[in-house]
């Protein structure tokens, strides 16, 4: 599993275009995706590019949570039976 995102800036006839790119599940592989987020000197695409960071990073957050969760579970069950667990 890959997590990360991040900015880029590509020039194109001279113009400079921010790019959003970050990781996605695809066929249970990581893939990197890149999304158009519009001409750097724009400011709705400036704030765009950051909301949509702050989104994937908060996405994040809540799926390592999410997976704490699960393994603080199975380390309960296994300490409270005896039994051995795989997380």
């Amino acid at each position: 599993m890959e997590i990360g995102c991040g900015a880029r800036v590509r020039d194109f006839d001279g113009r400079r275009y921010f790019y959003f790119w970050h990781y996605e599940r695809t066929n249970g592989r990581s893939a990197r995706h890149e999304d158009y987020v519009g001409r750097v000197e724009s400011d709705r695409a400036k704030q765009e590019l950051l909301r949509r960071i702050a989104a994937y990073h908060r996405r994040a957050e809540q799926e390592f949570a999410r997976r704490r969760a699960k393994i603080q579970q199975a380390i309960a069950s296994a300490t409270a039976d005896g039994r051995h667990t795989d997380t």
